[in-house]
C-alpha cells in the first residue's frame, strides 16, 4: 500500500470529523446570556452585536438591576444564564454589590460573571477581579469591536465545554 491510500483514508476520517463538528455546533442549545445595564442604549447595541454572532443567543436582562437575583432565583432549576455581563455603575444598586451577592449565594456562585462597563480604571478592576469576576472587560467604543467582543464571549461560554455549569 502507497502513502496515497493512508492519505485516502485520512481524507476520509477527517471529512466525516468535520461534518460531525459542524453538526454539533449548529445544533448546539441555545446560549443564554443575561446583560444587566441602566444604559437602553448599551443593552440594544450589545444585543445587536450578539445577533451577528453565529451562536444562538438568548439574552435577557432584568428591567432594574435590584431584579437580578430575584430572577435568578426564579430561573435557578431550569434555565440559568452561560454568563452574567455585569455593568458597574447603575443607579439603585451597583454591579460591584450585585457580583456580591451572586458570589456569596452558592446557587449562583458558579455562573460566570465579566464586568462589562465604560470603566477603565485599574482600581474598578482590581476590586471586581477580587471580588469573583471572572473577567473585567472595557466596552469598545465602535460598534465593530463591539461585534468582536461579543463574538469572543459567545465564543468562550457558548461552547459546550463552558455551557454545562448547572
Amino acid at each position: 500500500m502507497g502513502p496515497g491510500y493512508f492519505l485516502g483514508q485520512n481524507k476520509y476520517y477527517v471529512y466525516n470529523f468535520l461534518l460531525y463538528y459542524a453538526a454539533k455546533r449548529f445544533t448546539m442549545s441555545e446560549c443564554v446570556i443575561w446583560i444587566v445595564d441602566d444604559d437602553a442604549d448599551d443593552i440594544a447595541l450589545i444585543k445587536q452585536a450578539f445577533l451577528e454572532c453565529s451562536f444562538d443567543v438568548r439574552i435577557f436582562s432584568p428591567t432594574e438591576a435590584k431584579d437580578l437575583i430575584p430572577a435568578l432565583e426564579r430561573t435557578y432549576a431550569r434555565d440559568l444564564p452561560q454568563v452574567i455581563l455585569l455593568d458597574i455603575n447603575m443607579p439603585g444598586i451597583s454591579g460591584r454589590q450585585l457580583l456580591s451577592r451572586i458570589r456569596g449565594d452558592e446557587r449562583f456562585r458558579h455562573i460566570p460573571v465579566v464586568m462589562f462597563t465604560t470603566s477603565n480604571s485599574r482600581i474598578d478592576r482590581n476590586e471586581c477581579l477580587k471580588d469573583g469576576a471572572n473577567s473585567f472587560l472595557t466596552k469598545p467604543n465602535s460598534y465593530k469591536e463591539m461585534v468582536k467582543v461579543c463574538s469572543s464571549l459567545a465564543t468562550v461560554f457558548c461552547t459546550p465545554e463552558f455551557s454545562n455549569h448547572k
